[in-house]
Parts: C-alpha cells; structure tokens; sequence
C-alpha cells in the first residue's frame, strides 16, 4: 500500500518574524548585560587559567610601596632643606662680650648677689643699629638686650608716685625694684664710668657705650605717664649727674652738642616744659620733645626735639601682608622728608605686629624710605635677621 507523504511542510520563520515576536532588548540594556558576563568570565577559575586577582594584589602592593618610600624620601629632602635654610638664613651666633654675658646673668635690681652693670670687653664686635626699642622694660633684659643688639634706643614708661619715678606700662604693674634709676640711670652710670677711664689715654674725649663707635649716642626716651610738668622735673633731676659729668646731648642755644645719651621725652612730656624747664637757659637745653611726625611744623626743630614721631596704625588702616601701597608710600615718604628738613629724626609706632611677613614687608619699606629710627617690639628680628628669608618654604624663620 502506498503511503501518501504529506504535502504540508513546515513554514520557514524569518529573522524578522522571530524578531517580531520576542520582546526588544535595547542596545544600552544589551550592552551593560555583556560587560558583566564577560567581566564574571574573566574572573572565574577555570581551565583556561588562574584568576588574575593575584596578579592585579602583587600590582598593587608594589605601587603603593613604590608611593610610601617616594613619599618618605620627598619628606626627608624637604625637612633637610628646611634644616639646611634655618641653619645658613640663621644671623651668627652673637659675639662673646661683656654685655652678652650680662644678659646671661642678669636678674632683677633687689635680688641678691646683684648682676654686674659692666664687664671687659663690654660691647665689643657689635655694630650700632638705628633700632628703637619699643617698651623696652618689657623685655627679659632691659636696657641690657637691647644694647647686646647694637640697638641704640630704649624708652621708659615712669610714673611718678610719692616722689619716685617707677617705670611699668601701667601703675598696676608697678613694683617698688623697678625704678628708673635701677634699671636704667644705675647701669648706664657704670657702663660710662667703666667706659670713660680716668687715665692718661683718654685725651679728654668722652665715650659712648659702643666700642666700635665710641661716638655713637644711646637714645633714652622717658614716656611720661603722670602729670607731665612734675614728672618731667623728675627726670632732669635724677639726670643731674649725668649732666655734671658732660654725658648728655644739649643744645647750646646755636648747635646740637652731642654727647653719649639724648634725653628724649614723649607721652605727657609738656612741649613748653623742654622749651623752659628748670634745667634749661639760653645756651644749655638738654632735654628734647618728641615731635609729632603727622603734624610737624617748623617749630619743631632740631633745637627743641629730636624724634619725629606717630603710630602708623592712626595713619593707615587694614594693612595688607605686601605691605604699604604707592599712594601710602608717598605718604610716609613727604612725612620721613619733612622731618629730615628740620633736622628730626623720624620714627613710626604701632608698625604692624603680625602675621610676619606683613610685618617685615613693613620693616623694608620703612628702611628703603630711609626712616631716621626703625621702631620695633621684636628687636632681635629688627637688627639680626635679613627679612627677605624670614618666610621660606610656609616656614617663618624669623
């Protein structure tokens, strides 16, 4: 019997049919789906080979040990440098005098066994600066640091109290050793004595404190603090000594005479009481007023005042850390000139104080304008240390 093959066969399925009838999987969907499959397969263990994630640790710890050790070294070289800078931007060690080993030994007047006032070889190797040493009683060793640095100006705050002169910021501070004759007219006395030999070498020349410029003037500025006409009485008085013995600058009614010490007063000094104190006549005026820097006239002279002074914090406000602008520079320039033509010696308080640089950036321009004094709290900074290199490497040296 024949069998009849059948006829109906099974309809051939196009791609596009079988794309029509599965739902669409987008090109991102399919994307991201094969990335992950093939990053499982790459990371599975099979019989192809190892899985490679110790390979990809080994790399890893290599690199980050590669890090730590450039890292340890960078840290090295840079603290090297720094230690380097320190060490050659560092001022010299001061030279072995006298007066270092008195600010060594120095203790307060009243303490038994006393510190020596002079020593051999007393200021020997230190060069006069143009430095005034602002509140000078404040620092550790008054009088006595500031003239181990070559500085050649110390002012006194003195308060008058029961006839004696004290010498503090404010009468709180007060303390019965603290006179202006214990820490100031006592020790200068002796350093000039000590100074000023009685011999046959001498030729009858007076000497200042600086044995490398005998003729160099120390300034001593007296800020007086109480009523201006008794206190300032006060002062002339207990310079009587010095003035019997010649150690005093005056005017002689023509001329400055200069001698170790320039007696200046400031504060409550009255400009009348120098113009006719006690002490004064026509041809001997030993006392001289410290003018006012912002408003000079021509009364102030070189015959009546010496400093020119005024805070630059009156002056300007919001000083940036670059220092003055031009338009502020001018200021201070025709102020610095002005004072110069009268024969003054000009001087700005209130400088600022902080950050460093903004205070040494000061400092410069004070000294290109060439400013007579440079008024300074930190005066080891001000007469040792070169400021351009006082801030290196975010490192404030100074």
């Amino acid at each position: 019997m024949d069998h009849k093959i059948s006829d109906k066969t099974e309809p051939a399925v196009s791609v596009v049919e079988l794309e029509v009838g599965f739902p669409k999987i987008s090109r991102r969907r399919r994307y991201w789906t094969n990335s992950i499959s093939l990053l499982r397969r790459s990371f599975d263990r099979n019989d192809l080979g190892e899985s490679p994630w110790p390979k990809i640790c080994r790399h890893f710890i290599y690199v980050f040990t590669v890090a730590v050790v450039l890292g340890a070294v960078a840290i090295i070289v840079y603290h090297s440098i720094l230690l380097d800078l320190v060490r050659v931007l560092s001022p010299p060690k001061l030279p072995d005098t006298g007066l270092s080993k008195i600010v060594s030994e120095w203790v307060e007047p009243g303490t038994i066994p006393t510190s020596p006032s002079w020593l051999p070889n007393f200021s020997r190797d230190i060069l006069p600066r143009a430095i005034h040493s602002h509140n000078d009683y404040w620092r550790a060793v008054p009088l006595f640091q500031a003239l181990s640095l070559g500085v050649t100006g110390v002012e006194a705050d003195c308060h008058l109290v029961n006839g004696e002169l004290f010498v503090g910021h404010t009468a709180r501070s007060l303390r019965p050793n603290r006179t202006f004759r214990t820490l100031y007219l006592d020790p200068l006395t002796t350093i000039l004595e000590n100074q000023n030999p009685n011999n046959n070498f001498t030729n009858g020349t007076i000497n200042g404190v600086w044995d490398t410029k005998p003729t160099a003037s120390i300034v001593l500025m007296t800020d007086l603090k109480t009523e201006g006409y008794s206190t300032l009485e006060a002062v002339q008085q207990q310079l009587q000594p010095f003035r019997e013995k010649g150690w005093l600058t005056y005017w002689n009614g023509t001329a400055v005479v200069p001698g170790p010490i320039i007696h200046v007063g400031t504060g409550n000094t009255p400009f009348d009481a120098v113009l006719n104190s006690t002490f004064s006549n026509t041809t001997y005026r030993d006392v001289f007023f410290d003018a006012p820097l912002d408003a000079l006239t021509p009364s102030y002279n070189a015959s009546n005042s010496y400093y020119a002074s005024t805070s630059m914090s009156h002056l300007f406000w919001g000083i940036p850390s670059s220092g003055l602008s031009q338009a502020r520079l001018d200021v201070v320039k025709g102020q610095i000139e002005m004072a110069k033509s009268l024969g003054l010696v000009s001087r700005y308080w209130n400088t600022p104080s902080w950050p460093a640089t903004r205070r040494m950036n000061v400092w410069k321009q004070l000294v290109d304008l060439d400013v007579g004094m440079l008024n300074a709290d930190e005066i080891l900074e001000a007469s040792r240390w070169n400021w351009k290199w006082c801030s290196v490497l975010g490192l404030h040296l100074c």
